[in-house]
């Protein structure tokens, strides 16, 4: 396996591990469904104040912002 391959099936492990301790929490009722949005907000802002310290790396942050505003985006669908 290539070196960018390697990165991008970790990255793809972390998160679908992520999405799946979340929903895990949320079918047991330790999160409520508006705690998975509070975190995706977290997430955003603390991407943003991460930003501009890696501006070399601008595309990588861009594409991140998207796929958490994507998921926002998903779970204002559902929730309504």
């Amino acid at each position: 396996m290539q070196a960018p391959d390697a990165v991008t099936a970790s990255n793809l492990v972390s998160s679908v591990t992520m999405a799946g301790l979340l929903r895990c929490l949320v079918q047991k009722g330790v999160l409520a469904p508006g705690d998975i949005r509070e975190i995706y907000e977290t997430a955003l802002m603390l991407l943003e104040l991460q930003q501009a310290s890696v501006p070399a790396r601008q595309e990588a942050f861009v594409a991140a912002r998207a796929a958490l505003e994507n998921s926002l985006r998903s779970r204002n669908r559902h929730a309504n």
